[in-house]
């Protein structure tokens, strides 16, 4: 494994995943009704977890294993015109923006805003970009590391996976799904959000951690013994709802991807995360959630950890 910390994209691994870009504006020519139409593009039910299975690879997979150290030895590389603009997260928490100068910036709440360069290749007929970032930690100072993000625009939004670089090192590793959504001219993501929604039928399944199991279906989700109404709000956060009380998670799906000589296992992954409105408020699912508040110190903030996937019987 590399040493040190890559900047850029730490917070995508971290939020597992999974803006302020340019609109366009009707021409003075087109019809109120083109305009509205223009404006309300048409909405998809969007699965997640096949997305996530569409854009896992590894490098060795995509040929490009070793193949390039830096952005200089990428001499096919080219700035994709679909990349250039803003983009954000669902929750608002996390921020790419793209330039068409191959110059790109990270906004997050976690990390704060880092720059770093891109540039885009194919391998086969995926679509890939490398970014290019500053490494933190034992490094020597000025330490850059190249990585890998296979990624799909669809509907203005904007779907990337980290490609998982193999190294005999790792036993087992994990890739989530980052989404993001493009903003309008006013700097909103709300109509490009609106048109990618998330299925809930995506979560149907047992989910099971060393906490508990979750089996989701139909619109119940039921864990020792107890049942809550299911749903996905208008910016795919999970609320779980029972005796007139709800409480809304955010929720992001990654796969597990483990290593057993040349035996390899990939597990779908769901992960909740929940921030309360105060330190009373829990989350009505915390029989199987880890609370991370003491260890990290951020009030009213509770994460589940990953439930793997039970297959079917």
């Amino acid at each position: 494994m590399k040493k040190g910390i890559i900047k850029t994209v730490c917070f995508i691994l971290c939020a597992f995943m999974v803006v302020s870009l340019w609109g366009c504006q009707a021409k003075q020519t087109e019809t109120p009704e083109e305009v509205t139409q223009a404006a309300e593009p048409a909405a998809q039910k969007v699965n997640p977890l096949e997305k996530l299975s569409a854009l896992t690879f590894n490098d060795e997979e995509l040929g490009i294993a070793g193949k390039y150290k830096s952005l200089v030895d990428i001499t096919d590389g080219s700035v994709d015109p679909a990349l250039i603009g803003s983009w954000t997260t669902a929750d608002g928490m996390n921020s790419y923006i793209y330039n068409e100068d191959g110059t790109a910036k990270s906004v997050t709440d976690s990390y704060g805003e880092n720059a770093f360069d891109f540039t885009c290749i194919k391998a086969g007929d995926v679509s890939i970009v490398c970014n290019e970032s500053e490494m933190l930690g034992d490094v020597e100072e000025g330490t850059t590391a190249l990585s890998y993000f296979a990624y799909t625009i669809e509907n203005d939004a904007l779907y990337m996976v980290a490609v998982e670089e193999r190294n005999p090192d790792f036993t087992s590793s994990q890739s989530a799904l980052l989404a993001l959504y493009r903003n309008d001219a006013d700097g909103n993501i709300v109509d490009s959000l609106a048109a990618n929604l998330y299925d809930i039928s995506a979560f149907d399944g047992t989910w099971t951690s060393d906490k508990g199991d979750i089996t989701i279906e139909n619109g119940k989700l039921t864990s020792g013994g107890e049942s809550w109404d299911v749903r996905l709000n208008d910016i795919n956060q999970l609320v779980a709802e029972k005796d007139g009380g709800h409480t809304v998670y955010s929720t992001s799906v990654s796969v597990l991807i483990e290593h057993d000589g040349d035996k390899t296992t990939e597990t779908p992954c769901l992960s909740f995360y929940y921030t309360g409105s105060d330190e009373n408020d829990k989350p009505n699912l915390l029989p199987v959630l880890d609370d991370w508040k003491t260890e990290y110190d951020w009030e009213s903030y509770y994460y589940s950890g990953s439930f793997k996937l039970q297959e079917a019987e």
